[in-house]
């Protein structure tokens, strides 16, 4: 019995090594799915850098906001988050886009990489803190 238990132990551990393996290659290798970016925006519509990587430049205010990333995504992800500091709490919506059919765009980047819009129930652009994560 002892030789079979410590069988199963191999095979555990093997699968697991190969598990392990192809996520590391798959990820160091910027496999689809990999995270090419990500951002919070603050409530009061600023770039929280420390808890934003790849992003160039932001620009936006009132709820609809422009990106410039380092790299060009094929997938966008958004979420309103809870924030204090935000004009708008509670129930919210949330829109993100990605080239080529951005629903708007700003002034100081006029081909942004992705667009994020923020709306309140009577769907009007709202103020709301929010995180975003982009990938291939």
């Amino acid at each position: 019995m002892k030789s079979l238990s410590i069988g199963k132990c191999n095979n555990q551990i093997g699968l697991f090594i190969v598990i392990f393996c192809t996520l590391f290659f798959a990820q160091s290798a910027g496999a689809a799915g990999t995270i090419v970016a990500y951002a919070h925006v603050n409530g009061n519509g600023t770039l929280d850098t420390a808890n934003s990587k790849n992003v160039v430049k932001m620009e936006g205010a009132n709820g609809l906001y422009c990106f410039m990333l380092k790299s060009s995504p094929k997938n966008v992800v958004a979420t309103i988050a809870q924030d204090a500091s935000a004009p708008n709490q509670g129930p919210g919506f949330i829109r993100a886009a990605l080239p080529p059919t951005p629903f708007f765009t700003c002034a100081n980047i006029p081909k942004p990489t992705s667009v994020v819009a923020t709306f309140n129930q009577t769907q009007s652009a709202g103020g709301y803190a929010f995180y975003v994560l982009w990938s291939k």
